[in-house]
C-alpha cells in the first residue's frame, strides 16, 4: 500500500503531467473567455445635473442598476461611467434631498457606449431611518469650486456654507475672506482700488448705494441668511457694466427652498467699548430703538414758509416762534446689550406634475452699538502746525447706535425644467444715530480750550423690486434671458446738531466758534437724497458645434442693457448766533439751560438760514449698452471668450454756482464707450487650468465727486469737482489654478492695470482742511495674488482619523506695486489749485500687502455638529488723501483684524453661536507722513472696540 501511495511510476508521471497540462488548458481558457466578454461588455455613461440651479453639475449623486448592488457616483462634474454586459437594465438617479428618477429599458449591447444625462430637482420626499454622516448642495464649498473650475472666465464665489462655517453674518465680512478685498471704515479696497472703482449687484442686476458718498452699497445690510453665494469678478466680461477697474461683487440670494424650512434665530451681543462705559447721545424720536424716526427732527416749517417768497432768508428774529423738539444736552442712552431677530421660511408649492412654486422669506433686525474714548482728530499744516481754521483734537470721544432692519422676498415659478420665472422684493431701513466730542487747542488761540459736540442721525432706506426670466428652447441650444428691477432709494439726514465751546483759562466756559467767520460751526442741518434707478438686461445665448457625447462646445452670445439713474439732493441749515449769550458761562452738558425756547422768544440768540446755492444739486445717468461674445472651444483644453459691449453713457449734474441764486450749470460727460474683453482658458489636466484675461473699460465719477456740494466735517470738508472726467482702464491677469481635491484650491494670480486719467480723492491748497477730486495723469497697478486651502492633513501628514484631518487652513495673500503721476497744474472748478506735494506717489486707497487666513475645525460628536473658525485680515498701510500745498500725503495706518466664531448643531433643531470680532482692538489710526520735517504725524486716532455675540436658532 505504502508503494502504491508514494511511488509514482512512468504512468503516474504521464497521468501527473496529463493532469496539470489539462489545468493549464483550463486556466488559459478562462482567461481568454474573460478577456473576450470584457471586451464585449457595454459602457453606461452620462452627466447628472441640478435642474433648480440653472441645470449646473450636480456632484456626489448615486447612479444604481435596480435590483442589483452595481452603481457608482458622480465626481465633481457631475460626470459618471463604468462597464455593464449587455442586456436591459433600469437605471436609478437619487440624490440626498432630491427626487428619485429611475430611467427604464435602458438597451445596452457589446461594445457600445450609451449616455444618459438626466437633470434632479429637490424633491418633497421623507426618508426614514437614514444616517446622513455628508451632504452637498448647491451652496457647498465642493460645488462652488467645482462651478469656479469649470467656469470659462475667472471667477471667484464664496458659498453659504463656507460663509457659515467661517460664522460670517453678513456679506461685507464674508468679502473680506477672498484674495485681494480689504475692508475700512465700511468702504472696501480691492486690488488697491477703493469704491469707486467697484460694483454691486443682486442677481446679476444693479444695486444703488444707500449712502450718497459712496458708490457701493454698505453689503453689511444683506445677511448671509439670504445668501446662496457670493460672486467676485475680479476680470472684466461683456454683460458687466463697463465702469469696472476693481472687481465686481453679485449676490445670489436663496431661490431653492428644497423640502422647505422655518427657522427663528434669536441673538445678543455686546461691544467691550460702549457697554462697559457711559454710553452718550443726543436725544431724538422715542422710537430709535426700533430704528424709527417719529418727526421729531425735522427743519423747521418757517423754512418752508419763508422759500415761498423770493429772496426772502429765514430769520428767527422777523417770527420769534420756537421750532425745536430737540435738544443739545448729551444723555444717556440705551445701554442694554445689542439685539438681533431674524425669522428665515422657505416652501415648495407644487402646482402640477412639474410645474412648482417656490417661496423664500428672511427678515432680519438688528442694532450695534459703538464707542471710541481715547482717540485723536487733528488737521496740520506742512509745519506740523494746526491749521489756521482747524484745532488739535487730543481728546476724542464717538458713540454710534445703529440699527437694521430687513425684509427679502423671492418667489420663483418653474413650469418645466426649461422655464423659470422669479420676483425678488428687498426692503431695507438702515439708521445710524452718532455723537461725538472734541476738545483740543484751536489753531488761531493756543490759550483756549476748544470743545465741540456733533450729533448726526442718518436714515437710509432702499426699496427693490426685479423680475427675472430663463428660457430653454430646441433641446437648450437657444437659451433666453431676461430681467428688470427698479430700485428707490433715500439718504436722509433728519437733523444734525454741532456747537462749539471755549474754556478759558479762568476755568468759565463759553459758546464759541473756531475762527471768526466761521458762522457755520454752531447749527442744525436738515439733509434729503431721493435717487430712483432703472435697469433691464436682456440676452440670448445660442449654442452650437456638438461633440461626440452631443455636448454643445460653443456659444454665441447676444445682449442688450439700459439704465436710467436720477438723484435729487437738497440740504437746509440753520446757524445760531448767539448774540447776548457770547460772553455768558455755559455749562458745556447742559447747553440747553441758555439755549431754551424763552431766550429764543426774548431774542437773547437767534437762528438764521445759510443759504448756499451749491446746497442743491440734480444728478442724472443714462447707459445704454450692447455687447456681443462668443465662447469658442478650439480643442477639449482651449476655450477662447472673446467680446465687445458697446456703451452710450451721459451723465449730467444740475447745479446753480457760488454766489448766483436761481442760475442753473450743467455738467455733462456724453461719450460712446467701445470696451473689448478676451478672456482664454486651457486645461493642463482634469485638476488644473491656466487662464488669461485682457479687458478695456473706463471709470466713472460719482455724482457726489462731481457736484460742487460742500460736506463739512469737524476738521475736513470735502468738495465736489466739476470738471472730473471719466479716466479709461486697460487690465490683464494671468492665473493658474489646481483643485487637488473637493473643497481645495491652490492659486496664483498676477494682475496689470494702467490707469489713464485716474480719479483720485486730494488735498486743495487753503488753508482749511478741505479736499476734493481730480484726475490725475497715469497709473500703474502691479501685483500678485496667492491662494491655498486644503486640510491641515495635506500638509502635516496623518491617518484618515488624525485631529489634522478635521482642520482645514485657508490663506490668500496680495502684494501691489502701485505708481501715479500728477500734473501740478491741475485745478477744482472753482478755482482751486491742487498744487501736489508729489508729482509721483503711490495711488490712493492702494495697500502694498493683503493677507487673510482662517483656520477651521469641523467634528461631529454624537448629535452635536461642531465648527470653529479663528480668521485674521491684514492690510498695510495705504494713502488716504493724498497731499496739496507742501502738506505731505496722509496714510491710513495697517492693522489686524482677528475673530472667532464657534458654531455648533445640536441635533435637528437647535444651532447655537459663539463670535468674537475684532478681538485685538487695534487702533484705527490716519498719520501724515510730513517729510519735510522728517516726522509721521498722527492726525487721527480712535478704536471700535471688540463685539462678543451670542446667538441661537431654532428650526422647527
Amino acid at each position: 500500500m505504502s508503494v502504491r501511495k508514494f511511488s509514482i511510476n512512468a504512468d503516474g508521471l504521464l497521468e501527473i503531467k496529463i493532469n496539470t497540462m489539462m489545468k493549464n488548458t483550463f486556466l488559459y481558457l478562462f482567461i481568454l473567455v474573460g478577456f473576450a466578454t470584457f471586451a464585449q461588455n457595454a459602457t453606461l455613461k452620462g452627466q447628472l445635473t441640478d435642474k433648480d440651479a440653472d441645470n449646473q453639475p450636480l456632484p456626489f449623486a448615486n447612479v444604481q442598476i435596480k435590483g442589483t448592488t452595481t452603481g457608482t457616483t458622480t465626481d465633481l462634474d457631475g460626470l459618471f461611467s463604468f462597464e455593464l454586459a449587455p442586456g436591459t437594465y433600469t437605471i436609478v438617479f437619487s440624490f440626498i434631498g432630491y427626487e428619485t428618477i429611475e430611467v427604464p429599458d435602458i438597451q445596452l449591447k457589446a461594445g457600445e457606449i450609451v449616455t444618459i444625462n438626466q437633470a434632479l430637482g429637490a424633491g418633497a420626499f421623507q426618508l426614514e431611518a437614514v444616517e446622513v454622516t455628508t451632504t452637498v448642495t448647491r451652496e457647498s464649498e465642493s460645488a462652488i469650486l467645482t462651478e469656479q473650475k469649470n467656469a470659462t472666465i475667472m471667477q471667484t464665489k464664496i458659498g453659504s456654507v463656507e460663509l457659515s462655517r467661517k460664522g460670517v453674518g453678513d456679506v461685507a465680512t464674508g468679502l473680506t475672506k477672498a484674495t485681494g478685498i480689504s475692508r475700512e471704515s465700511g468702504k472696501f479696497y480691492i486690488r488697491g482700488l477703493a469704491d469707486r472703482y467697484n460694483n454691486a449687484y443682486l442677481n446679476g442686476l444693479p444695486l444703488p448705494s444707500l449712502d450718497p458718498k459712496l458708490k457701493l452699497i454698505d453689503l453689511e445690510i444683506f445677511s448671509t441668511n439670504i445668501v446662496e453665494n457670493l460672486g467676485i469678478y475680479k476680470t472684466y466680461s461683456p454683460h458687466l457694466y463697463g465702469d469696472f477697474a476693481g472687481a465686481s461683487i453679485d449676490i445670489d440670494t436663496k431661490d431653492n427652498p428644497g423640502n422647505g424650512y422655518f427657522e427663528i434665530e434669536i441673538g445678543s451681543s455686546v461691544n467691550t467699548t460702549a457697554h462697559f462705559n457711559d454710553f452718550f447721545l443726543l436725544n431724538g424720536s422715542k422710537y430709535d430703538f426700533f430704528g424709527v424716526e417719529d418727526g421729531s427732527r425735522r427743519p423747521p416749517s418757517l423754512l418752508k414758509a419763508f422759500r415761498a417768497i423770493p429772496d426772502l432768508i429765514y430769520d428767527s428774529r422777523l417770527v420769534p416762534i420756537w421750532q425745536f423738539d430737540t435738544s443739545y444736552n448729551p444723555s444717556e442712552r440705551f445701554g442694554d446689550p445689542n439685539l438681533n431677530v431674524a425669522i428665515n421660511a422657505g416652501k415648495r408649492f407644487k402646482l402640477g406634475d412639474e410645474a412648482r412654486l417656490d417661496v423664500i422669506v428672511n427678515g432680519d433686525f438688528s442694532q450695534q452699538h459703538k464707542a471710541s474714548l481715547e482717540g485723536l482728530d487733528v488737521a496740520l499744516n506742512a509745519q506740523g502746525e494746526t491749521l489756521q481754521s482747524s484745532f488739535f483734537g487730543d481728546d476724542f470721544k464717538k458713540y454710534e447706535f445703529s440699527t437694521n432692519a430687513t425684509l427679502l422676498g423671492s418667489f420663483v415659478l418653474r413650469t418645466d425644467v426649461h422655464n423659470k420665472l422669479a420676483y425678488t422684493v428687498l426692503l431695507v431701513n438702515d439708521t445710524t444715530d452718532e455723537m461725538r466730542e472734541i476738545s483740543g487747542v484751536a489753531g488761531e488761540n493756543t490759550d483756549n480750550i476748544f470743545k465741540v459736540r456733533r450729533g448726526t442721525f442718518s436714515q437710509n432706506t432702499l426699496q427693490t423690486h426685479q423680475f427675472t426670466g430663463q428660457h430653454f428652447f430646441d433641446q437648450r441650444k437657444f437659451e433666453f434671458n431676461y430681467g428688470g428691477s427698479y430700485s428707490r432709494a433715500t439718504g436722509n439726514v433728519p437733523e444734525r446738531r454741532q456747537l462749539f465751546f471755549t474754556e478759558l483759562p479762568d476755568g468759565r466756559t463759553l459758546f464759541s466758534k473756531v475762527g471768526a467767520n466761521n458762522n457755520s460751526d454752531n447749527h442744525r442741518f436738515f439733509q434729503n437724497l431721493d435717487e430712483n434707478d432703472y435697469s433691464a438686461r436682456v440676452s440670448v445665448d445660442i449654442n452650437f458645434g456638438k461633440n461626440e457625447d452631443d455636448v454643445y462646445r460653443h456659444k454665441f452670445t447676444l445682449g442688450l442693457n439700459v439704465r436710467d439713474k436720477s438723484r435729487d439732493f437738497s440740504a437746509q441749515q440753520i446757524n445760531i448766533f448767539f448774540d447776548e449769550l457770547s460772553t455768558t458761562p455755559v455749562d458745556f452738558f447742559n447747553p440747553d439751560a441758555l439755549l431754551s425756547r424763552e431766550n429764543f422768544e426774548r431774542k437773547i440768540f437767534h437762528v438764521e438760514e445759510f443759504v448756499r446755492p451749491t446746497n442743491s444739486y440734480k444728478a442724472d445717468l443714462r447707459n445704454h449698452a450692447s455687447f456681443a461674445n462668443i465662447e469658442y472651444q478650439f480643442s477639449d483644453r482651449l476655450t477662447v471668450n472673446a467680446g465687445l459691449r458697446v456703451e452710450d453713457y451721459r451723465q449730467r449734474v444740475f447745479f446753480a454756482p457760488e454766489g448766483l441764486v436761481g442760475v442753473t450749470e450743467v455738467e455733462t460727460i456724453d461719450e460712446e464707450f467701445y470696451l473689448p474683453s478676451l478672456s482664454v482658458k486651457y486645461i493642463l489636466n482634469e485638476k488644473s487650468n491656466l487662464r488669461f484675461a485682457a479687458s478695456q473699460t473706463v471709470t466713472l465719477p460719482l455724482f457726489t465727486e462731481v457736484a460742487p456740494f460742500l460736506d463739512e466735517e469737524i476738521n475736513e470738508s470735502t468738495l465736489g469737482n466739476v470738471l472730473l472726467e471719466q479716466s479709461d482702464n486697460f487690465n490683464v491677469d494671468f492665473k493658474w489654478e489646481y483643485f487637488p481635491d473637493r473643497s481645495e484650491i491652490i492659486s496664483a494670480t498676477a494682475f496689470f492695470k494702467y490707469l489713464d486719467s485716474p480719479i483720485e480723492k486730494v488735498r486743495v491748497a487753503s488753508v482749511n482742511n478741505n479736499v476734493s477730486f481730480v484726475n490725475s495723469n497715469e497709473a500703474l497697478v502691479a501685483g500678485v495674488e496667492v491662494e491655498y486651502r486644503q486640510k491641515l492633513s495635506k500638509l502635516l501628514g496623518g491617518s484618515e482619523y488624525s485631529l489634522w484631518n478635521d482642520l482645514y487652513f485657508g490663506f490668500n495673500a496680495t502684494a501691489m506695486f502701485t505708481e501715479v503721476d500728477i500734473d501740478p497744474e491741475v485745478t477744482i472748478g472753482n478755482g482751486a489749485s491742487i498744487a501736489p506735494t508729489n508729482l509721483t506717489r503711490k495711488l490712493q486707497g492702494a495697500s502694498p500687502f493683503l493677507l487673510n487666513a482662517d483656520i477651521n475645525y469641523v467634528k461631529q460628536f454624537g448629535k452635536h455638529n461642531l465648527s470653529t473658525t479663528l480668521d485674521v485680515n491684514y492690510f498695510d498701510d495705504r494713502i488716504y488723501a493724498a497731499g496739496g500745498n507742501e502738506v505731505d500725503d496722509v496714510y491710513e495706518k495697517g492693522f489686524a483684524t482677528l475673530n472667532f466664531t464657534l458654531r455648533d448643531e445640536i441635533g435637528d433643531h437647535f444651532v447655537v453661536k459663539l463670535a468674537g470680532r475684532n478681538l485685538l482692538n487695534p487702533d484705527i489710526e490716519r498719520y501724515q507722513d510730513q517729510r519735510s520735517i522728517g516726522r509721521e504725524i498722527t492726525v487721527s486716532k480712535f478704536d471700535l472696540g471688540a463685539d462678543i455675540s451670542l446667538g441661537i436658532i431654532y428650526k422647527f
